[in-house]
């Protein structure tokens, strides 16, 4: 019986070990990210309303590379107009990504976050008063941070309203 609760044991470690590794392989995937970064933006905020800012993104891993934190300042003739906390981990357990966003304004999210690809990800949330947003982001062949948006108000028709492009200081 002795024998048998240590393998018990052994095996229970085993499996934590692995779920730790898995965490780490599945942060590393982020690792294309970590950087300073800068370049434009455009949002789209109504029909035919658009920003374009110099936006600027500072990514970092934290937490012994547990925890990927992005923040995100937009500019417009110098003056701040966007300012975004993203913080990126992976739950063991469930073996997926988690992501909260923090705005300037005060606004919190809980969104999202998949792999679709190598140096491909996608992430979104739904819109309390109804509606969809994603975005999709992807190294390109330039090495290119390049980020596009999606507004939905059902599910099924997808609008572009977001568009962002940065090369790595």
């Amino acid at each position: 019986m002795r024998t048998f609760s240590i393998f018990i044991l052994l095996f229970g470690l085993s499996m934590n070990l692995w779920a730790q590794q898995s965490a780490q392989e599945a942060m590393g995937k982020l690792r294309f990210l970590e950087g300073n970064w800068q370049g434009t933006a455009q949002t789209t905020t109504g029909p035919g309303q658009q920003i374009h800012l110099q936006q600027h993104e500072r990514v970092e891993y934290r937490l012994g590379g547990k925890m990927l934190l992005i923040e995100g300042k937009g500019f417009e003739n110098e003056l701040l107009k966007f300012n975004a906390l993203a913080i990126i981990t992976y739950n063991e357990q469930q073996q997926e990504y988690e992501m909260t966003s923090l705005l300037h304004t005060g606004q919190k999210t809980d969104a999202y976050f998949v792999e679709k690809g190598e140096n491909i990800f996608e992430w979104g949330f739904d819109i309390p008063k109804g509606g969809n947003v994603k975005y999709k982001i992807t190294l390109n062949e330039k090495g290119q941070w390049e980020e596009t948006g999606q507004y939905s108000p059902d599910g099924s028709q997808w609008y572009p309203s977001f568009y962002m492009l940065l090369d790595k200081e």
